[in-house]
């Protein structure tokens, strides 16, 4: 029981790095619900995972965490210069 606690925060972590991937991949494509509710996933991870991992001092989660943050400080980056970030796929 123990050992699956200490995996949380990593585990919390990766599921938020697979869903940026996947977001990042897929979900600029379209504007759905399906849509809405991948992203609405990895801002649970992402949230969940840097909470877990604040209490427990996970490293593993936390870098995990860290990628998607970067991502995300990155594009908003890159759209307040003037640039959308969706548009090198063609949006389509």
């Amino acid at each position: 029981m123990r050992r699956a606690v200490a995996a949380a925060p990593a585990q919390l972590g990766a599921a938020s790095v697979l869903l940026l991937a996947a977001s990042t991949r897929w979900a600029h494509h379209r504007q759905t619900t399906q849509t809405q509710v991948l992203v609405t996933a990895w801002v649970v991870a992402t949230g969940a995972a840097l909470v877990v991992g604040l209490r427990r001092r996970a490293r593993l989660g936390l870098a995990l965490v860290a990628v998607s943050l970067i991502a995300l400080v990155v594009a908003g980056a890159v759209w307040a210069a003037g640039y959308d970030p969706a548009g090198a796929c063609g949006g389509g």
